[in-house]
């Protein structure tokens, strides 16, 4: 049994195929560029110091989902057990639906395009919360929704 001070699901976003094309492509024609003007070493330089700025910038920007014993953590927001309603996984047309005019206008939405069509949407319980739910992007929403149902069974009675 995992310890109470460990995350019972995590899964980081990491930014789709599309963006690492761009960014290493870019780097790719900056590298290219610079080495056919200033030599091949300059070339090099700029192509290791593109690579690096794109992997940075990819760990910056891929968001960590996890559930845990303080509650549901998507990026830096945090939602309490305790204000944690019913939750629902949703599939591609029905996160569609949710992104789209359909969708919750009040909703706090973490999503990352490239992750999948798949989502999670949170009832927010807490009346003085701005946000009636939460819209959250996942590869797996079915294990996360399940992470979730076990992780209040075992805090709540």
């Amino acid at each position: 049994m995992p310890s109470d001070s460990a995350p019972a699901t995590r899964e980081r976003l990491w930014p789709g195929p599309w963006a690492w094309v761009i960014g290493l492509g870019t780097t790719a024609m900056l590298g290219i560029a610079y080495g056919a003007a200033l030599g091949a070493l300059a070339g090099w330089l700029v192509g290791l110091i593109g690579v690096a700025l794109t992997v940075l910038l990819a760990l910056r920007a891929a968001v960590v989902i996890e559930v845990g014993p303080d509650g549901l953590r998507a990026g830096r927001a945090l939602l309490p057990w305790s204000c944690v309603g019913r939750v629902a996984a949703l599939d591609g047309p029905a996160a569609r639906s949710a992104r789209g005019p359909r969708g919750d206008p009040t909703a706090h939405v973490v999503l990352r395009p490239g992750v999948g069509p798949g989502a999670l949407l949170v009832e927010v319980t807490d009346p003085e919360d701005p946000h009636r739910t939460w819209l959250v992007a996942s590869r797996d929403p079915s294990r996360l929704t399940r992470a979730i149902e076990a992780a209040r069974g075992r805090l709540t009675p």
